[in-house]
């Protein structure tokens, strides 16, 4: 599995953001994995971590040095994976 988000997800995450980067007024430069996307993560997560809930877009220097501030916990990934398994099997 690719290790960055599908085309339509960064498409997403771009439009909802007007293309500029979460903390500055810089264009997106990257897109950055909220909760990281490794292994075990996909398979625990699998609806939710390459979803635009998971994405945030960032300029360059952001990226480098405040993604760490986007960063969410498993718990809260549980509460959007839930979620998006109830859109999935029609209870949402």
């Amino acid at each position: 599995m690719s290790e960055t988000f599908p085309s339509e997800v960064k498409i997403s995450i771009f439009e909802s953001q007007n293309g500029y980067c979460l903390d500055c007024l810089e264009p997106i430069h990257s897109y950055y994995h909220r909760l990281p996307n490794n292994k075990a993560n996909r398979k625990k997560f699998p609806l939710f971590i390459h979803s635009p809930m998971n994405g945030a877009g960032l300029a360059f220097n952001c990226h480098t040095n405040k993604s760490h501030l986007y960063k969410i916990t498993e718990k809260e990934a549980e509460v959007y994976e839930k979620y998006l398994q109830d859109i999935k099997d029609g209870k949402k």
